[in-house]
């Protein structure tokens, strides 16, 4: 499996623009870029258009921005306050139509709470906006993994179409013990339903049984024929680009010998 088609997650670099950051990503190989697109990134919902189209023809010229990544939990999509529901959902619809302007094809929620009472009434009986580009939800509380709510995650998941995942090895790792026994099979129900994984360090490493597990069912999908977009997120110290470059070619490295085939027996 070629490591040429990992990109590399914005998080994992500090203070340049976003012209500068294309740029420099296509200086050194990086084939794809996401966006954090977020208030705590580079805040895609508030720029001017005279800016949007500068960074559009940039990513045109240097690397395209295939996904932009929101500060928003899926949760804060029907908030049971009807205020902060509106809020969300508004903020979801700028952030949405400026990462398809940009040439985005996804946009990515956090899924930090796991829904429960009245707010999986909600969720149940509720509909996701129409946006312009499809959503991802990123698993962020291990609690997923277990057996009920992952049947929950399936149902919600069969009711919008329009959303999957973003599998994020630290955050299937640090969920795998919440899985139960059958941790592979609960691997695929989540990996089946993804559209990009981050190969994600924290400054600990990838080289863990967790990391391993999640990279090597992810990467027996994609040889199947599933479309995953891979990409790296480093999100430990420091981020500047010698660093954050330094990473992404290591995970590169791991990337291709923790999926590679073992060899044939004569």
């Amino acid at each position: 499996m070629s490591t040429a088609d990992v990109g590399l997650y914005s998080i994992g670099v500090r203070g340049l623009s976003v012209p500068d950051l294309l740029a420099w990503a296509a200086h050194q190989g990086i084939p794809f870029v996401h966006l954090r697109g977020g208030t705590r990134g580079y805040d895609l919902a508030r720029q001017k258009i005279a800016t949007l189209d500068c960074w559009r023809r940039c990513a045109q010229r240097f690397v395209p921005i295939t996904g932009v990544t929101a500060d928003l939990d899926l949760a804060d999509l029907f908030d049971l306050t009807a205020p902060a529901r509106a809020r969300a959902r508004a903020e979801l619809e700028r952030l949405a139509t400026t990462a398809a302007a940009l040439g985005a094809g996804w946009v990515r929620l956090l899924g930090r709470t796991v829904p429960q009472g009245r707010l999986l009434q909600a969720m149940r009986s509720g509909a996701l906006p129409a946006v312009a580009v499809p959503l991802l939800v990123e698993l962020h509380h291990p609690d997923w993994l277990a057996p009920a709510m992952l049947a929950t995650l399936e149902e919600l998941l069969g009711r919008w179409p329009q959303l999957r995942l973003l599998a994020d090895t630290a955050q299937l790792a640090a969920a795998v013990p919440s899985a139960g026994g059958d941790t592979n099979m609960a691997l695929e129900r989540v990996l089946r339903r993804a559209r990009v994984l981050h190969l994600s360090n924290d400054g600990t490493g990838l080289d863990t049984a967790g990391h391993r597990m999640i990279a090597a069912r992810a990467a027996h999908r994609i040889a199947g024929g599933q479309d995953i977009e891979v990409a790296v997120e480093w999100t430990g110290q420091p981020r500047t680009t010698q660093v954050c470059l330094g990473q992404f070619r290591a995970a590169c490295h791991w990337w291709a010998e923790s999926t590679a085939a073992p060899p044939r027996r004569p």
